[in-house]
């Protein structure tokens, strides 16, 4: 993969200065949801569906360039074979509440994207994905984090986000796989 993923502080600062209702997780979770349901995705596209009140073209070349750069690399790591997809969260200089928050952002967007691509039966949906698509539910639905043993309760966050990682790549593949289900198009998510 040729780009890094940007950092989650900056994606926040851009989507801020927009301004934007959502943090960069919950954007880069609908974001990921768009690009498993969909084989090709522009940046128009993806923010008339994420920021529908702005014009792209009013967005500053800085904050274009950034989004772009998240889009190219989140594309590039859901279709590698070197499982390099990584959700974009608070790094570990965060307090555990934070970004347990930032996870359950980043599932909501997810649930978005999938959802406004046309997913709403996920029963329907091949193999595991209907349990993958509850699990990421039930996190997005979390509000109130008890904290008690912090080496615990941050080892459970490591394993929540790679269940969630993992998921999500799973999903982005099972898609490509069954061959009854038809990425819609671009075009088709605008409406």
């Amino acid at each position: 993969m040729s780009q890094p993923l940007p950092d989650y502080d900056q994606v926040n600062d851009a989507l801020r200065g927009v301004p934007s209702e959502f943090n960069a997780g919950e954007f880069h979770g609908q974001l990921c949801g768009l690009l498993c349901t969909c084989d090709s995705l522009q940046l128009h596209d993806w923010l008339m569906v994420s920021l529908p009140e702005r014009d792209t073209a009013s967005l500053s070349p800085a904050t274009q360039a950034l989004f772009q750069a998240l889009l190219d690399h989140s594309q590039a790591a859901l279709g590698s074979e070197e499982f390099g997809f990584q959700l974009l969260l608070p790094d570990d200089t965060a307090g555990l509440a934070a970004r347990i928050e930032a996870l359950a952002n980043w599932c909501q967007g997810f649930l978005f994207g999938i959802s406004h691509a046309g997913v709403s039966d996920i029963q329907a949906l091949p193999g595991e994905l209907p349990e993958i698509v509850e699990d990421i539910l039930n996190i997005a639905r979390a509000e109130n984090f008890e904290l008690e043993d912090e080496a615990e309760d941050e080892s459970a966050y490591v394993e929540l986000v790679e269940y969630v990682r993992v998921g999500v790549q799973l999903f982005h593949e099972e898609l490509r796989a069954e061959a009854g289900i038809a990425a819609p198009s671009p075009d088709s998510m605008l409406h």
